[in-house]
């Protein structure tokens, strides 16, 4: 039997809105899924974003490679998160952000083109390191 443990330091926070307003939206598992997991990657080691590839997505959600492609597809489609392409042709690197008030500044700029993928990806570095 699986019991979660008490909540202490190590935990993640999951906005109530995620329960009330996201999940009952969610008709895609895969989607929800991967959103979980994005809050997790990004809040739960706080930083906006970060870069996750698909293996990774695989590996953590038990989930087929198209299963996490169709669920990262959905979630931007509806809105939940907004990505960015980083790198050389064929080199790529893409970046996730959760659509929040925290990432709200950084996206625009980006779809103004006022901050490129190259310069967003390293300040995500950067805030990796912090």
């Amino acid at each position: 039997m699986f019991r979660l443990p008490k909540p202490q330091k190590n935990f993640t926070e999951v906005p109530n809105v995620v329960f009330d307003k996201l999940i009952p939206r969610i008709s895609n598992f895969s989607a929800l899924k991967c959103y979980l997991l994005m809050i997790r990657k990004t809040w739960g080691f706080s930083k906006s974003g970060d870069w996750i590839s698909i293996s990774q997505l695989i590996k953590l959600t038990g989930l087929s490679r198209q299963s996490c492609i169709n669920g990262m597809n959905w979630l931007e489609e509806n809105g939940y998160i907004w990505t960015c392409k980083s790198g050389k042709v064929g080199a790529e690197r893409k970046m996730y952000f959760l659509c929040s008030e925290e990432t709200e500044e950084v996206e625009q700029l980006f779809k103004e083109g006022i901050i490129s993928a190259d310069k967003l990806y390293k300040m995500m570095m950067e805030e990796r390191e912090i």
